[in-house]
């Protein structure tokens, strides 16, 4: 929202769905933006499995994902590469986030206080064909 509010677009609350993070949902809320009188021309679905059933609920109405919509997930999980067309998507360092985890837990099990309380990761965007743009 506040990438949107940078570039001076006032987003529409009907584009703004909202879904349980299943494949199933997401071609359900692909469906419902889909079917509104001005649809939206890019999905950027909360994880990449909502993502993969925006692209079948776009396909199934004959358009051609990257071309005459754009798609984005996240998570960059192994099927975003491999699907068709192949997802564009947020990579975030999730073994390395599990580690850190792990690292706090057993600090705080033996009573310690783990070094790092609060840490930011930076994610990374991985540019795949479904956005419109090529692999990268």
């Amino acid at each position: 929202m506040d990438g949107l509010s940078e570039k001076g677009i006032q987003p529409d609350q009907k584009h703004i769905v909202t879904g349980d993070l299943t494949q199933r949902d997401g071609f359900k809320q692909a469906n419902q933006l889909l079917d509104l009188p001005n649809p939206p021309s890019a999905i950027a679905a909360g994880n990449d499995l909502m993502a993969l059933g925006a692209i079948s609920a776009a396909q199934k109405r004959g358009l051609v994902v990257g071309r005459d919509i754009a798609i984005t997930g996240f998570d960059n999980t192994p099927l975003a590469e491999h699907s068709h067309p192949p997802l564009t998507t947020i990579h975030q360092p999730i073994y390395k986030i599990g580690d850190m985890v792990c690292d706090m837990l057993i600090a705080l099990i033996q009573g310690e206080t783990p070094q790092e309380r609060n840490v930011l990761m930076e994610p990374t965007l991985v540019i795949r064909e479904s956005c419109g743009g090529s692999e990268a």
